[in-house]
């Protein structure tokens, strides 16, 4: 017989209409949950899983780590970034106490084969289910949506018809500190555990910390937190050592310690620090069993204690999951579309904003990078995602980056959380990103007063107004200004890896120049609503003096320069024998509005000519071939590898709204099919089919089309806000709502609800056939045609409106 779960389905069972289908999974029906069933995927297929504090990445092999407040300072278990093998992380062991044999509720360690399986990842939760030697078993890791812990709910049942006496081993390695930490040998000198049987926890601390003390200097303080591993059952065995566990010149596979019946505990100072908990369950035929176990992090020893009292129990481990779910759920259920391709809707509906918010805003790290710092531009655009759901959060960012700028206008490139370490450079774009964002939160909320909000400089701490710091970030970019009137690149301007090519201060950015004509023009406009019609002024004629030189100096023929170097040499030039076209430059000069409309369609064309692949939109082409100091370190990536000639998805994520903007329905469709994961060949591929890239290789690369760098890219968010506010075309303004759809060929219809300052809108848009209708679109709120295509901001009370949208 089989016992029902939670969900009311045998484990392992499929849901009929599974989407997306492959050989290693598919989508759920509702596209909330992606169900692996071949463990053995190209790379590893992880989940990230957070709370604004707390967190965890585990992939489908059972490997990962878990982090507070900073995933690279304060990791709390030991990993190894190994993405061949994936064998390191937290792991649960079964052992049949009556033949001894072992396997592991993940596929790692053990790897031993499984009559059935699925790793289920889904919104805030990682569930293993499987079926080996007639023992079903259910494993679901999930955070507290507040608190700082960790839980694993776990299910057992026995499918067959006699006795089965098991065995439960959980186990970890402790880290409590910096990661990676490959001096194993070094760091283990100053970890502590220890083991309360009362409570069945196996308690961690670090007297070292290797973040220096600005008081008592390097390697000379305490990791800032207590960890523990508590099991909700009896604990009749534990274990603090690593190799008393494993055994001399053992493995994780097959460690000699579960086919000992009695352990020799060895915790304290002087071993190698792990948990390993081990409990003992008698399940009759038919029977199934449920715990749980909490992992706590805390500043102190009582807090964890009392962290442990409040949740280690399994009906607030059940609870807590169903809460976790809840919070997903209500937290993307206020923006939703609904389009004729189910991939685009599971994307921009659940998974984009997911990996935004859990890997990029909360996390700050992936499989492939555990930064745990806030990159200046990088959180601050992520930001964007909260402003149709909680914008109140978008707020807060702009403060916390605010905080983080000196009173020069410049600003740290990124610093951490818990140290404040931060890391000033030349770079010339990452303080624009200030007001970028700014604006981004007004069209949104209509909320001047955020200009009234305070924070204070890094080297001055009274408190200045959100203007002054805006107005501080512009001025030091005015100043950093070539005799031509175009902007200097310093270190970088978005792409971090042209890092040499202004060092001395003469090489100019001409994608920067876009950037900033851009702000200049809606600056202009906010100042005027702000009453400081002298700022409106002077920003609208350095407006129009940037767009002249942009075009006097940056146009190459047949598509905007990328910038000079500081000789004087062009970037992005057909002279060029390598890196000829760059597509920032062309897309932001449409976005901007700087090239005119013979331009536009220019350079557009030559987007589609160099620059568009089956893979997606190329950032350079050709690729570097050789090191070119003068340039930067891009030039030093193989040929084809992230931005050196492969498909960064950041920037292919602007070249769609670029295509929307010049009306290009069917560059449209093609640059949303080529970046969209779930449409991959995986063998191909390599990378997961539910979240974004960072990049994908190009075609110079002998990979080409494979996926690399998930979950910690930037276009998460922006995928998302162009598949609503271009493709869709639904676009805040300060004036209202614009409905300007550029919907890509074959998309006859497209929906859409959203909140906006205060109201809730819902939106169809519809492609007309009929020639009766005038081009362009018509639009009717609520049963009254409108004048134009411009929605009027909502006045009385909140309520919820219709609109109708007919486009052609």
């Amino acid at each position: 017989m089989t016992t029902k779960t939670r969900t009311g389905q045998p484990p392992g069972a499929e849901s009929p209409g599974d989407l997306r289908p492959t050989r290693y999974g598919a989508f759920s029906s509702d596209g909330s949950e992606y169900r692996i069933t071949d463990p053995r995927t190209p790379r590893p297929w992880v989940n990230v899983i957070a709370n604004p504090r707390l967190g965890l990445v585990v992939s489908q092999s059972g490997g990962g780590f878990t982090w507070i407040d900073n995933s690279q300072l304060a990791v709390v278990n030991r990993w190894q970034q190994d993405l061949t093998q994936d064998s390191s992380g937290k792991f649960l062991y079964m052992r049949d106490a009556d033949s001894g044999a072992v396997w592991s509720l993940s596929p790692a360690p053990v790897w031993a084969p499984y009559q059935s399986f699925e790793c289920r990842h889904g919104l805030g939760y990682t569930t293993f289910v499987s079926e080996t030697a007639g023992i079903a078993a259910r494993w679901t890791l999930f955070v507290h949506v507040a608190d700082t812990v960790e839980f694993w709910r776990v299910e057992l049942s026995n499918l067959t018809e006699r006795p089965r006496n098991l065995e439960i081993c959980a186990y970890l390695e402790w880290n409590c500190g910096v990661a990676p930490s490959p001096r194993r040998e070094f760091t283990k000198l100053f970890l502590e555990n220890e083991f309360e049987p009362s409570r069945r926890a196996v308690f961690a601390r670090n007297h070292m910390w290797e973040v220096p003390s600005r008081r008592h200097g390097h390697w000379n303080t305490d990791f800032p937190y207590v960890a523990a591993l508590a099991c909700t059952d009896e604990v009749h065995s534990a274990q603090g050592d690593k190799t008393a566990f494993w055994g001399r010149y053992c493995d994780l596979r097959s460690p000699q310690a579960l086919g000992e019946e009695t352990w020799t505990p060895q915790f304290g100072r002087h071993g190698d620090a792990i948990a390993a908990l081990r409990s003992r369950i008698a399940l009759a035929p038919g029977a199934h069993h449920v715990l749980g176990y909490a992992l706590a992090v805390a500043p102190s020893r009582r807090e964890v204690e009392v962290l442990l009292e409040r949740t280690a129990r399994t009906e607030v481990i059940e609870r807590s999951l169903d809460d976790s779910r809840a919070a997903w759920r209500a937290r993307l259920a206020a923006h939703r579309v609904r389009t004729p391709d189910p991939t685009v809707d599971l994307l921009a509906n659940d998974w984009l904003r997911y990996q935004a918010i859990a890997s990029r805003l909360w996390g700050r790290c992936g499989y492939y990078q555990q930064s745990g710092a806030y990159g200046f531009r990088d959180q601050l655009q992520d930001s964007q995602v909260w402003l149709t759901i909680e914008p109140a959060r978008c707020r807060e960012q702009i403060l916390l980056h605010a905080a983080h700028q000196f009173a020069d206008g410049s600003v740290y490139h990124w610093w951490h959380p818990l140290s404040e370490q931060g890391h000033v450079t030349p770079m010339s774009d990452d303080l624009l990103w200030l007001p970028f964002v700014t604006a981004s939160y007004l069209r949104e909320t209509g909320a001047l007063d955020v200009l009234a909000d305070s924070a204070p400089y890094i080297d001055d701490p009274e408190p200045r107004p959100l203007s002054d710091h805006v107005l501080s970030a512009f001025r030091r970019v005015f100043a950093r200004t070539s005799a031509r009137g175009l902007p200097y690149i310093g270190a970088g301007d978005w792409n971090d890896g042209l890092s040499a090519v202004g060092l001395e201060e003469h090489g100019e950015s001409v994608w920067l120049a876009h950037f900033l004509a851009g702000l200049l023009v809606e600056w202009a406009g906010i100042w005027r609503h702000a009453g400081r019609e002298d700022l409106a002024a002077e920003f609208a004629a350095r407006r129009e003096a940037l767009v002249r030189a942009v075009n006097a100096h940056g146009w190459d023929g047949e598509w905007y320069l990328r910038a000079t170097l500081d000789d004087g040499s062009l970037l992005g030039s057909a002279k060029d024998r390598v890196a000829r076209i760059f597509l920032n430059a062309q897309t932001w000069a449409v976005l901007a509005d700087v090239a005119p409309p013979e331009r536009a369609a220019r350079c557009m064309a030559a987007v589609r000519e160099h620059l568009l692949t089956e893979a997606g939109p190329l950032l350079l082409a050709p690729a570097f071939d050789a090191p070119i100091p003068a340039i930067g370190y891009i030039t030093r990536y193989a040929p084809g590898l992230r931005e050196n000639g492969g498909v960064y998805t950041h920037a292919a994520t602007w070249a769609i709204a670029a295509a929307c903007k010049v009306r290009d329905a069917d560059l449209v469709g093609r640059l949303l099919t080529a970046i969209n994961p779930a449409g991959k060949d995986p063998d191909r591929y390599w990378a997961e089919p539910y979240v974004l890239p960072g990049n994908v290789d190009g075609p110079a690369s002998p990979h080409y089309g494979r996926g690399g760098w998930t979950w910690y890219t930037g276009s998460a968010a922006w995928l998302h806000r162009i598949v609503a506010e271009w493709v869709l075309g639904v676009r805040p303004e300060w004036e209202g709502l614009r409905i300007d759809p550029c919907l890509p060929p074959g998309w006859n219809r497209a929906e859409m609800t959203r909140p906006f300052r205060g109201h809730r809108y819902r939106i169809v848009i519809e492609r007309s056939d009929d020639p009766r209708d005038r081009p362009g679109v018509q639009v009717t709120l609520d049963g009254v045609t409108q004048a134009s295509n411009l929605i009027p901001p909502p006045a009385g009370p909140a309520a919820l409106h219709e609109v109708h949208v007919r486009c052609r």
